[in-house]
């Protein structure tokens, strides 16, 4: 217990002088004790389930994932529809026309004054 500061010390005389009495310990409370223990159920089936859903997702994850990986990975069935798309957007990214479209329609030459202003 740790002690009180001696400026409490009026507190201290305070709790002293008016401390109750603790109740009677009842003469038979060990046996109900051990009468109550004996009739808990056991914690080791409740920690058995514990283990047992966090293992059972573990391997649940384990599975999907290991199915995934063993799924070949399709390639795109047009790949130079994909290769034009990147094309496209790197060219739109960096600001560069493409060859074709050069001065074609007015939309492209607002693209390409767009992209090039400062």
């Amino acid at each position: 217990m740790t002690q009180l500061p001696p400026d409490d010390k009026q507190w201290k005389e305070f709790l002293q002088h008016y401390c109750s009495p603790p109740p009677p310990a009842a003469a038979n409370f060990e046996e109900q004790l051990m009468k109550a223990v004996e009739q808990a159920p056991h914690p080791f089936l409740s920690r058995r389930l514990w283990a047992v859903s966090p293992a059972l997702v573990a391997g649940l994850l384990m599975t999907w994932s290991g199915y995934r990986a063993l799924v070949p990975i399709t390639e795109p069935s047009n790949s130079s529809t994909v290769e034009a798309f990147l094309q496209d957007n790197w060219n739109g990214v960096v600001g560069a026309t493409p060859v074709s479209s050069q001065g074609n329609t007015p939309q492209a030459d607002w693209l390409l004054s767009a992209n090039v202003a400062p």
